[in-house]
């Protein structure tokens, strides 16, 4: 299990980055810029949205590495459903390690 954790915290990181820029980035934006100039209003108001496509490949990216160290299969499936919902391949990946380290403690 501590393995486990090492391999999702990277993960976690992410997900913590990726919600500092949901409903608090409202409130911080109005903080950081000026908001008079129409273009940079634009310009802030898409910074969420491209914040969070990057995580997405980012944890895409993490995901086949760590699929590749651990000799894990499934990994087009899980990096589809990454995509789509992050978390949610962060769960199928964690699934197969934990399933991985239950057969290597049975052999």
């Amino acid at each position: 299990m501590n393995k486990l954790m090492k391999v999702l915290n990277k993960y976690i990181v992410l997900f913590i980055v990726s919600a500092l820029f949901g409903m608090p980035w409202i409130y911080v934006r109005h903080l950081m810029f000026d908001m008079t100039n129409h273009e940079t209003f634009n310009l802030v108001d898409s910074i969420p949205g491209y914040v969070n496509y990057l995580i997405r490949l980012i944890v895409i990216v993490l995901l086949i590495i760590d699929f590749r160290k651990q000799k894990l299969k499934h990994v087009v499936l899980t990096c589809i459903a990454t995509l789509f919902y992050p978390l949610l391949g962060v769960v199928v990946f964690a699934l197969l390690m934990l399933e991985k380290e239950k057969v290597e403690r049975i052999k």
